[in-house]
């Protein structure tokens, strides 16, 4: 199955998701109640048709730029942002949008700044993908370029070695790259403003970021949480036909989170992720295209920390996401350099030069392993665990059900739950232990087509400790009997490292003190229980 990232064809065109088939959705999710231990848990009702998002712009595939210079306008409207891909006879308009009264609240002179920003961020990496010469911008100079370009440079290293020994030529390209401006100057930082202690947190529903929620709503955050919809796709990609449901779940997630929690899920509806997509480009597979995602996430967010006064902005990075290796000609290459502690340390540097200090980047889960996450949320906040959508809902089979069962992602938490005595089926999940599931998971072996980490093997040892305590546990099952005969005296003779390891909460790098002192005590709590 072709991965999400290179999904899109030149010539075709975005359709809307079908909506739910209520049928469909209760024989794949089982029944309406599950039961975990002496917890009873009820299981999100999907049986009321619920649209998609909405789409403002629905585009087509539009082909490969030339070797040229490439023009990029970006204007403010009365509900974001547009921006415009010039060169020769292309031209192609894309828009962000926000909520109208988060949009109108946010200065002038400090939308300028975004915009200046966003222009830059979002299309700086076209130049790599497309080998173009320059790229003009009709906006001046942001303040934060270097460190964009640093990104930019640190992402080529990984991107370089899995597209196959390219990491010279992606260099090379940079190398001779030209990012010209506008001579006039604006103001160069956000207008000034006074914060408490509040968050604006990105919320994907991944257990990362509803664990992020419930923390910051236990240590007295008041958290807003903003969804960034990206676009969702039904392509033909060389043949393939791809479709993707996430947003289809998520907007049924969104209105039951909304009604049990009694808050407003901001939505900014983000139409220039079709940039990303270098199938949509009619490009050969590429890691391209995917370095600023999270860094524009910053910028899409501030508006929302200016309207609430919120004092911090809250990601979801776990402590696997500073996972790197060195190839084989010396290069270090960090699979996900933008949810590394390392770069989140460098958004706060930026967002606290472009406020003045009025707001702090953090991820409040930095510290913490992925089945480490897991517990916690599952522990202490089981009523935000039943949302979980961790899954790319990227095969047909995700059409009804916000897990496909069918990727390294849905085997990695499958497990993980097992691990820890919580039943998958609370959020959907299906069954994997049969032999047919055994390609999904790392600890077996290591196959291309895994999702992120899965794929490199960075999970292995996670994956032995969770078999292993799943096994501990009783928990019986084809590859759990596999996993008996085959490498369950490794797991129990490293038993005392691999707890030590995946159970440890880990020293911080970007959590402010003042927050640190209120979630160190629960870590320890739930890891030791």
């Amino acid at each position: 199955m072709i991965s999400k990232k290179i999904l899109g064809k030149k010539g075709s065109v975005a359709l809307t998701p079908s909506v739910v088939s209520s049928t469909d959705e209760q024989s794949l999710l089982g029944l309406p109640e599950m039961f975990v231990g002496d917890l009873s848990y009820s299981v999100l009702d999907y049986s009321e048709q619920v649209p998609a998002f909405p789409y403002p712009y629905q585009g087509t595939g539009f082909g490969k730029l030339k070797s040229t210079q490439l023009k990029v306008d970006t204007l403010l409207h009365p509900k974001g942002l547009s921006l415009t891909l010039t060169q020769d006879s292309f031209s192609r308009e894309f828009k962000l949008f926000y909520p109208a009264f988060i949009w109108d609240s946010f200065p002038n002179s400090s939308k300028l700044v975004l915009r200046d920003h966003i222009s830059l961020l979002s299309t700086m990496e076209l130049g790599i993908m497309h080998e173009l010469n320059a790229q003009r911008y009709n906006t001046p100079m942001p303040l934060l370029k270097s460190f964009f370009m640093e990104l930019l440079v640190r992402n080529l290293f990984y991107c370089g070695d899995a597209d196959k020994d390219k990491i010279n030529a992606y260099l090379a390209r940079f190398s001779r790259l030209q990012y010209s401006f506008e001579q006039n100057v604006q103001a160069m930082r956000i207008s000034p403003f006074l914060t408490t202690e509040g968050s604006v947190n990105t919320l994907t529903f991944g257990k990362e970021s509803l664990v992020c929620f419930g923390l910051s709503k236990e240590i007295g955050l008041n958290p807003k949480p903003v969804t960034i919809t990206e676009p969702d796709w039904n392509y033909i990609y060389k043949g393939e036909t791809i479709r993707t449901f996430e947003n289809k779940h998520k907007s049924i997630l969104i209105d039951a989170f909304e009604k049990e929690f009694a808050v407003s899920v901001h939505k900014v509806h983000n139409n220039f992720g079709y940039l990303r997509s270098f199938g949509h480009w009619g490009m050969d597979v590429t890691e391209l295209g995917w370095t600023s995602q999270l860094t524009e996430y910053l910028f899409f967010l501030l508006p929302f920390n200016y309207y609430y006064r919120s004092k911090y902005m809250v990601f979801g990075n776990e402590y696997s996401c500073d996972s790197s290796y060195v190839n084989n000609e010396g290069y270090k290459c960090s699979v996900v350099y933008d949810q590394s502690s390392e770069w989140v340390s460098h958004m706060d540097v930026m967002l606290r030069a472009l406020t003045r200090g009025s707001v702090q980047v953090t991820s409040l889960v930095q510290p913490l392993h992925e089945i480490a996450v897991t517990k916690v949320l599952y522990q202490r906040y089981p009523e935000l665990a039943k949302y979980q959508l961790s899954c790319h809902v990227d095969f047909d089979s995700a059409e009804y059900s916000r897990w496909c069962g069918q990727c390294s992602k849905c085997a990695r938490c499958y497990v993980f739950m097992k691990a820890l005595g919580f039943d998958p089926a609370l959020v959907g999940l299906k069954e994997m232990s049969t032999q047919s599931h055994k390609k999904y998971f790392s600890l077996f072996k290591t196959l291309k087509e895994m999702r992120g980490f899965d794929s490199l093997g960075f999970g292995r040892d996670e994956q032995l400790f969770a078999f292993f305590l799943a096994v501990e546990r009783g928990v019986s099952g084809e590859l759990f009997d596999l996993f008996k005969k085959k490498y369950y005296k490794e797991a129990k003779k490293r038993e005392e490292s691999l707890r030590k390891e995946f159970f440890t909460v880990h020293e911080p790098t970007n959590i402010p003190p003042e927050l640190w002192k209120k979630l160190k005590p629960i870590f320890e709590e739930e890891l030791s229980r």
